[in-house]
Parts: C-alpha cells; structure tokens; sequence
C-alpha cells in the first residue's frame, strides 16, 4: 500500500480531515449532551415530591399565619424551576399538580359538585392557565440558552481551530485594515517582519519616505518600490493576488540580510460592498529562488561549456581569432581553461577549482589555471604543482592507477598518507576527476571547499566528472585549433613569402633592366657618334667638337645608370646581409655634420635643377662613433626619395641639430605625404606605397631603401620615424648618440 493509499478512503477522501471531522461532531454531541439529572424522566419524578414539598411549605406557612392566603406564587416559582431545570414537559406536569394542590386549598372535601363547586373553581382556571404558560415561555428560552450555549462553545472550539491553523501555517499572513495598519499576525509573518508577538496598533509596513523603517521591501530587481507599486497598496486598492499575478519583492531588513518574498492577498469588504481591510500571505522563497538561481547557473555553465565545446570558427573567422602564429601563445588556452574552472566553480558551488594538463608523450604535469586563489597563491600553487613532474613519478601510485581507470577520487587531507603533507590551504576533502579524451588521460581537475566540511554527494562526483570530460575536450579542442591555425599561418606565410619573391623578382628584373637599356642605348647613340665623326679615310668631321659634345652626353647619361644599378645592386647586398645578420659597420670617430653636407653636395651636384637647402647652426659640430659611408648611405637614401617623390619646382629641406646626447638629421620634404597606416608599413621591406608615384627623376626602386637605413641607423643604437600628413609633405628624421668627449 503507497502512502496516498494510506491516508485516503476508498472515495478518495483524506483519513486525516474524516478523522478531525469526526472529533468535531463528537465535541458537539458531547456539548448538546446534558446531565443525567436534568433528563425530563427524572424532571417527571421529582416534580410530584417538589410540588408536595412546596405545598407542605404552603401549609406550614398557612398554619403559622392564618391570615397568608397568597398560594398562587410560590406554585407558579415552583412550576418555572421545573421549566427552566427540565423542560416544558416535567414543567407542564408540575403546573397540572400544582393546580391540583391549589384546587384542594380552595374546594372544601365536603363540598360536592354542584354549581357552587363549579364557581369555587373559577380562580383556579387563570392560574392554571398561567403556569402552563409560564411553563412554556421559559422552556422555550432555557432551551434557547442552552443552543446558544453549545453554539458558543462551538464557535469558540472553531475559532481555536482557525486560530491553531493561522499560527501553523508555513506562510506568513498579515490582516490589515483599510488604512495599512496591521491587525493580526501569525508566527511565520512575526518572524518575518521582526514584528511583536501583539503589534501595536497603528503600526504599518506600508513605505513612507519621511521615515526610516527597520526593514524596506525593493521588488525583484533589488530596486526600491514606490507606496503605490507596493503588494499591500495594490490590494487595498482592490486587486487580487494570486498565484497567476503574484508579486516577487526583496525584505531587506537593517541587519542587512535579505529575504525574498512571494505575496498573493486579496481585499476583505463589508456588507455593503466597501473595503475594509486587506489580507496578505507572504512566502519565504529565498532558499527555493537560490536553488532555482544555482540550477539556472549550472545549466547555462553546462551550456557555455558545450557551446565552447562545438563551437568551431569558420575559415572565414579564423583568421581573425588565430590572426597569426605569433600571437598564439598558451595565454589563449590558459583563458578557456580559466573560463572552464570558473564555470565549474560556480556549477559545484566550491571554493576553489585547478586544472593540471597531461602530456600524454612525455606524462608531464603542467598547471594550467586555478581560480579561488589570489595572484600570489597562484603563484605558490603553480610552484607546488610543478614540483611533481611526471604523473608516473606520483609517491601514490595507487592513486594515479585509479584515476587512470576513470576514477573519480575522494582524498581527505586529514588522515593519512596526506596528514603529515603540506596543507596550506587547509583542505579538509579534496576532489580529483581525471580528464580523458577518449582512452588517453590528458589532465586532471581537482576542486575543493577549503576547510568547510562537505559530504560530496554522487550528483557532485558524476557533475565534476561531467565537468572534467566537458574541459578535456574544450582544451582538447583549443589544442586542434592551434594547431590548425599554425598550420594555416604557416601556409599563409609560405604563399606570402612566394608572392614576394615573385613580386621581388618581377620588379627587380625591371629595375635592373632599364638601366641596362638605358645604358645599352646610350653607349650605341655614342658609339654611331663617334663612326660619325671619322670618316672611311680617317679624316675628322667639321663638327668634330659638336659630336664630341653629343657623346659625352650620352656617356654621362649611361654613367648615371651605372650608378643607378650599382645602386640597386648594392640594396640587394645590404638586404640579404641584413638577413643574414652579417652586415658589417666600420665604427670610427667622425662629424655628423659633414658627413650631411658632403651628402647633401653629391645630391645638389647630381640633380643641379633640384634646391636642397641645409640648415645647420654655424660652426656646429657632431662627433659620433660610426661609419660614416653607412651614415652617408642614409642620408643620401633620405634625399633620393624627397627628390623622387615631390614636384621639381619645390625645395628639400634638411636640418641637423643636437639636443643632450643625441643629434637629429631630418630631410623635409613638399610631396604628398603619408597615411598614419603607411608611416607604420614604409619600414618594411618590399613595402612600396602604391598610391604615390615618382614625381621627378626616373625608377622606383625595390623597396629596400627605408628597411635598410631603419637597420643601419638601429645598430648604430639610434631611432628612425617620420612625420607626415597627407597632402603636407612628410618628414623623415634619425638621431644618433653623440661621442662622448
């Protein structure tokens, strides 16, 4: 038989209520009940001994004074006794021998019926009349008393009932009258409300912002409710709260804790219709709304771990969350990991979460993450972690076999073998879940609850080891896509790189070729010159020095290619022993400031129509430790491109000052200037901005130039940078420490 069986009829109905339904009409009986003694049989026996008695009294009384003739009242008080003890019955038999009595006090035994007799009678008929009467009015009313009588005491054994289920009712109910003030409590809502066993009166919840009460109510949102979004102003204003529309609030009382509240009420009227009062049930549901809160965490945990775990980035957004290999390091995996421990942390309820990763070739424990510590017993723990090394090396080799068979371990650090260990944080019951890919162990999670004592229930143990397996494959999964990331980059890398020796091969070919053509030209104009010039038998043409002059000219033009190409040639030298870490520099005192002015001189001379205007203050000088052709190299390199890339008509500034310890060149220039972006990228190598052409002069170069000065001039142990706006111009500037003296 269930328990519902139990306590249930054969109609369904509960034992419990039939029994005090039962106890109730027993009480009543019992109530209605009355003494033997009062039963109208025995009202009917003792009413011939009463009234005889009674008329002996009478006639005593008569034989002392001869002159009492007043029989009537103590028969009718005789009568009304009978009435009120036992009933109209006993009391109209009593009336029928009164009157008996009375007609042998006033018919004389010798008289005999006759008219005489009849008119002798005549007085005995009211009193007869009357005793019955008054037999029945107070029957009536004693039986009227006696209903009252039960139908109180039956009311107040009902109103005890009520009172009994008012005080034991788990929820706290509150009467208030129309005005707010409160009227009666039960125990739950005294408790509650921090209220006296009898409030006084007057005494109100209703919140009034002039005054500071013990205890405020805030709705569910912890935000303060106004006296008119209040549960009580809601129901005194007629509405009815029920289970449908019931009200969630915050009591927060002035010790600071807090309780949460489920109100349902209703309003209570008069005869007429008009509101009275209000009645409101307030349920303690704090611990049911944090269990339904740490239910709620705990599946959108589950749920976050598995989103992280089947949520794989596209190769459309790979790219941006695994950018480069550079910027993949194990911070990436250390954050999932923290994410993992956290939501862990919070599905359990503990005090504190690690994880500890598996190498599986080499069965290395490294410490991955551990939240509940602060930044220095993080530190602490990750040194104590690492000290175990490998998991095979363990002192508890039983221990490592369980967990390796999918165990989930329960140590207690307060017996034995961990007793005599360290405990620094005074673990009392340690969790240990391992965690596996498949067959392969890969880490383990361990959690705690410091040294509260805890009984981990097999829900906990099955949830961490749920939770062990979940961060198994999340970082698992984290692992695939680093690698699949260093992979993608190390391809994007390869094709980059191919793309730019094809596009390096593509542009030095035609650089190095059209000063070859330039020169193959000019050489072949200069060479039919000079045919020109001596005819077949050897005689010299009239405008002998005209052509002379012509070729000179082209060889000039030729020379200028040579230079050109050695030029370009001597980038591809820099640059390849720039990657070899091999370019060389011939360190040796000299002046900064002339070796700008012979730069400067050499660019005048080459470019005559250009104007280059040095500005370096009189008499200055600037010793440094350098090489100076290197040095040169850079200026000269600056120079070309302000003269490359600005109009023929506008002037190239160049300035040098000192400031401390350091001395500043800078070349200034009127071309189109540069993008913040394009400041950042023109010291890369290959990097050309496409959307500036030459200007004036021919070639645009490798690309090399800027790379290779940034080099030079950093191994000189100073900085390059430029200023620039686009459509200003731009500024190209390096600084070089001074020798010291």
């Amino acid at each position: 038989m269930s328990k519902k069986e139990a306590l249930t009829d054969h109609r369904g109905r509960s034992l419990m209520l039939g029994r005090l339904q039962q106890q109730a009409q027993g009480r009543k009986r019992s109530a209605a009940r009355m003494p033997r003694w009062r039963r109208p049989v025995i009202g009917y026996v003792l009413s011939i001994p009463f009234v005889g008695g009674v008329s002996l009294g009478i006639l005593w009384v008569q034989h002392r004074f001869p002159h009492f003739s007043f029989f009537d009242g103590p028969l009718l008080l005789a009568v009304m006794v009978m009435a009120l003890i036992w009933g109209i019955g006993p009391a109209i038999f009593s009336a029928l021998l009164c009157t008996a009595v009375l007609a042998y006090m006033y018919i004389p035994v010798s008289l005999s019926l006759d008219v005489t007799t009849w008119y002798a009678l005549l007085p005995i008929a009211p009193f007869f009349l009357s005793s019955v009467i008054i037999a029945l009015v107070t029957g009536q009313r004693e039986s009227a008393r006696r209903r009252a009588h039960s139908a109180e005491q039956e009311e107040h054994e009902r109103a005890n009932e009520l009172e009994a289920t008012f005080e034991a009712m788990a929820d706290g109910v509150i009467v208030y009258d129309n005005m707010g003030h409160i009227l009666r409590t039960n125990a739950v809502a005294r408790s509650l409300f921090a209220l006296d066993t009898r409030p006084k009166p007057k005494f109100s919840l209703r919140l009034r912002r002039e005054r500071k009460p013990a205890l405020w109510i805030l709705d569910e949102h912890a935000q303060p409710l106004s006296e008119e979004q209040s549960p009580l102003s809601r129901i005194l204003n007629g509405e009815v709260l029920t289970s449908v529309n019931a009200m969630d609030v915050i009591l927060q009382i002035q010790d600071g804790n807090e309780v949460q509240l489920n109100v349902t009420g209703a309003p209570v009227y008069n005869f007429g219709g008009r509101p009275i009062g209000a009645i409101c049930v307030y349920r303690d549901v704090t611990e049911r709304r944090r269990l339904e809160r740490r239910t709620q965490d705990a599946l959108n945990a589950l749920l976050a771990m598995a989103e992280a775990l089947v949520q794989v980035p596209d190769d459309a957004n790979s790219s941006r969350e695994y950018p480069a290999v550079e910027e993949q390091t194990p911070a990436t995996v250390t954050e999932v990991a923290r994410r993992l421990a956290d939501l862990t942390c919070s599905i359990l309820g503990c005090r504190r979460v690690g994880i500890i990763a598996l190498e599986p070739e080499t069965d290395i424990l490294r410490p991955v993450v551990v939240v509940g510590l602060s930044a220095e017993q993080e530190r602490q723990w990750r040194a104590d972690q690492q000290q175990y090394g490998r998991l095979s090396d363990s002192p508890y080799p039983e221990f490592v076999s369980r967990l390796r068979a999918h165990e989930v371990l329960l140590l207690d650090m307060t017996q034995p073998p961990f007793l005599d260990q360290p405990n620094p944080y005074r673990v009392r019951t340690m969790l240990i879940a391992p965690m596996f890919v498949g067959d392969q162990l890969v880490g383990l999670l361990l959690l705690d609850y410091g040294g509260v004592e805890h009984q981990y229930t097999a829900e906990e143990m099955a949830l961490a080891g749920a939770s062990a397996k979940l961060a198994a494959l999340v970082i698992e999964r984290e692992r695939l896509l680093y690698e699949r990331a260093k992979a993608q980059a190390n391809e994007l890398a390869l094709r980059e790189a191919n793309r730019r020796m094809d596009e390096f091969l593509g542009m030095a070919g035609h650089e190095l070729r059209t000063p070859l053509t330039a020169i193959s030209g000019n050489i072949q104009l200069a060479m039919r010159q000079v045919k020109k010039s001596i005819g077949e038998d050897g005689t010299y043409a009239v405008d002998l020095a005209s052509k002379l002059e012509l070729v000179q000219t082209l060889l000039d033009r030729a020379e200028r290619q040579v230079r050109l190409q050695n030029r370009l040639v001597g980038d591809l030298l820099d640059i390849s022993r720039i990657q070899a870490n091999k370019i060389a520099l011939k360190l040796e005192p000299c002046d900064l400031v002339a070796i700008v002015r012979e730069a400067v001189q050499d660019q005048s001379l080459l470019v005559p129509a250009r104007s280059i205007r040095l500005h370096v203050p009189a008499e200055a000088t600037a010793p440094v430790v350098a090489d100076a052709d290197r040095i040169g190299q850079v200026v000269t390199n600056y120079l070309t491109n302000a003269l490359k890339y600005s109009s023929a008509d506008r002037p190239v500034e160049v300035f040098l000052a000192v400031d401390g310890q350091m001395a500043r060149v800078s070349v200034q220039d009127e071309g189109p200037g540069l993008s913040p972006a394009e400041q950042q990228a023109i010291w890369e190598r290959f990097y050309q901005v496409e959307r500036i052409k030459v200007q004036s002069g021919s070639g645009t170069g490798l690309g090399l130039g800027l790379h290779i000065c940034q080099t030079i001039i950093e191994q000189h142990q100073g900085q390059v940078g430029v200023q620039s706006l686009p459509g200003e111009g731009s500024t190209f500037w390096f600084t070089l420490p001074l020798a010291r003296v």
